[in-house]
């Protein structure tokens, strides 16, 4: 009988200290490609399905990826590092707590 080292083999999980992310898929009808406004659309579908766990929960990060392409099918990308970081509006009563 051969020794195995633990874990070998195995895909690595979540650390045990944190929970794994909650995935929300978008997807066109038979996996066809989404337009931008479905794209929208299916977001804010998703917010307002998160909407019931407002008074509980908070979002630590989001993270969206999209496979964006032309009208040919070929992958593009929007700027040179292809990535967007978004800092959702705070007003200065929110910022300190009134």
């Amino acid at each position: 009988m051969g020794l195995r080292s633990k874990g070998k083999g195995r895909k690595p999980g979540p650390p045990k200290n944190e929970q794994p992310a909650l995935k929300i898929k978008l997807r066109g009808k038979d996996n066809s490609a989404l337009s931008m406004q479905q794209l929208g659309e299916g977001l804010l579908e998703a917010a307002r399905l998160m909407k019931q766990y407002e008074s509980g929960y908070r979002i630590k990060a989001a993270t969206v990826y999209l496979t964006m392409i032309d009208e040919h099918g070929a992958a593009v990308r929007i700027n040179r590092t292809n990535e967007l970081t978004i800092y959702p509006y705070q007003s200065a009563a929110e910022e300190h707590g009134i």
